[in-house]
């Protein structure tokens, strides 16, 4: 798939510095961020039955587990391309809004085909947990 083809051996993402500030509606510590990307790296290694996502099927769980990294690491300014679109953009002002909307694009086919709908959903999962402490579910769970 396109969105992990630096895991296979492609070009690598540019790294970018660990900034302190978080992008405008993020309601999450950082502290709270760090774990669900730390949560899910832990997770890679595991049987996709294994992984605690109970809205994710089996077949899903890689690509899902790959988004949420990734967009974790988007919002702590560790990763400088959006997911989805791999636009990049200056932090802290990242457009969160922007990206939940490329991922439901993509879930739905308006854009991106070559993005699954996993990747898709864990994106806008990922996205919705992190600014709203009110409803949204985390989307690993704990």
């Amino acid at each position: 798939m396109a969105e992990t083809s630096w895991n296979r051996g492609g070009p690598q993402p540019p790294t970018a510095p660990a900034a302190q500030t978080l992008p405008p509606r993020v309601v999450r510590t950082r502290v709270e961020l760090e774990k669900l990307r730390d949560d899910a790296r832990a997770s890679q290694p595991l049987p996709p039955g294994d992984v605690r996502m109970l809205w994710c099927s089996p077949e899903g769980v890689a690509s899902a587990l790959e988004a949420i990294i990734h967009t974790t690491r988007w919002l702590l300014g560790e990763r400088e391309w959006a997911p989805i679109s791999r636009d990049l953009y200056p932090y802290p002002d990242l457009p969160v809004a922007r990206v939940r909307l490329h991922a439901e694009d993509a879930i739905f086919g308006y854009k991106w085909p070559e993005t699954s709908e996993w990747y898709a959903g864990a994106v806008k999962r990922t996205i919705e947990w992190a600014t709203d402490t009110t409803t949204a579910e985390r989307p690993l769970y704990e």
